[in-house]
């Protein structure tokens, strides 16, 4: 990979695993072998290209990527690495590629810790005023980091969860409280621009759906309490009940940034950041339904796992497009002699 490619890289890259990887996930979860694994291999070969890519970055500009971890618009981007390697570590956990399956993780676990010791340091620098001004929907992304570090140590090691685990969801879920004050702070102390209402306000919803999902599957495990009463239950519904609700809000959002105020609608890398939390929403509906015994919820996570189907292909064609060369001369229409 071409070093220039590599400087470039931004933190925010795996972007497209995460998505890729959860709809993989949804649909295996639906049956639909064939397309689950089509898709877990366009991951994987993402992965591997990015990978590579971000070894070189590290490596060859080390004073580039410290300051990306100084940078609050940008710190939050690294997450996207430690989620696309547990997803992937999710969907491999289970299969014949159960090695590699382990030593995903194994990477991202060190890599999430450090970019959660970044945030404290940033909080404790930003100060609540500044932090607060700076808050935006990436932010969330340091919960989805968390979340599914979790999902990926209690995908790797099946049964009884520990309290280990138990810890790391709830301490997930706090942070997601945390995180949601400060970014409804900034909405409604300093407002937003249409241009800044961007498709990583999706994290919203994927970071509590994340959270569903891990709450669900540990709950399966017994969450490392021999009962783990109703409280959970509760909590677990009303993290459903509140992805639920955020679903409006955010398609309303859309309409209101590209249709009342007329932003530009193409391809950018940050609409996978709405693969991915549909993605995740199908996954944990259908985790929480089995969980609860409740058939609907199943039903309803299939048919969001095609939702979500629907979505990736959208994105991955405005990608393709993007990538397109376009035409120049004789072939663009233009007439001989005419410049632009």
């Amino acid at each position: 990979m071409p070093s220039v490619t590599a400087r470039n890289l931004p933190p925010s890259a795996f972007a497209p695993v995460m998505a890729t990887g959860i709809v993989s996930q949804a649909l295996a979860a639906d049956g639909a072998r064939r397309l689950s694994d089509a898709l877990l291999a366009v991951a994987v070969v993402v992965y591997g290209g990015l990978l590579a890519g971000l070894v070189w970055r590290v490596a060859r500009y080390p004073g580039e990527v410290a300051a990306d971890l100084r940078d609050p618009g940008r710190l939050f981007g690294f997450f996207t690495f430690v989620a696309g390697s547990d997803v992937l570590a999710v969907r491999l956990a289970s299969g014949p590629w159960r090695a590699a399956a382990v030593a995903l993780p194994a990477m991202a676990v060190p890599v999430c810790a450090v970019l959660l010791g970044c945030v404290a340091r940033l909080a404790y620098r930003l100060g609540a005023g500044g932090m607060v001004r700076r808050a935006d929907g990436t932010w969330f992304l340091c919960v989805v980091g968390l979340q599914s570090t979790v999902l990926a140590v209690a995908a790797l090691a099946p049964g009884r969860a520990r309290p280990a685990e138990a810890f790391g969801w709830a301490a997930g879920v706090l942070l997601y409280a945390a995180v949601a004050t400060v970014v409804a702070g900034r909405l409604t102390r300093f407002g937003i621009r249409p241009r800044e209402l961007a498709p990583p306000y999706w994290i919203t919803m994927g970071a509590c759906a994340i959270s569903l999902l891990a709450g669900a599957r540990l709950a399966h495990q017994g969450l490392g309490t021999p009962h783990p009463g109703p409280v959970l239950r509760v909590v677990l519904l009303a993290l459903w009940g509140w992805a639920t609700c955020l679903l409006p809000p955010l398609l309303a959002a859309g309409v209101w940034r590209h249709l009342v105020h007329r932003v530009p609608l193409g391809y950018e890398p940050a609409f996978w950041t709405i693969v991915f939390p549909t993605g995740m929403y199908a996954v944990s509906t259908a985790a929480l339904g089995e969980t609860e015994g409740i058939r609907r919820l199943v039903a309803l996570g299939h048919v969001a796992a095609w939702v979500a189907l629907g979505m990736w292909a959208l994105v991955a064609a405005g990608l393709t497009h993007a990538r397109r060369p376009r035409p120049t001369g004789a072939n663009s229409g233009q007439k001989p002699g005419q410049e632009k």
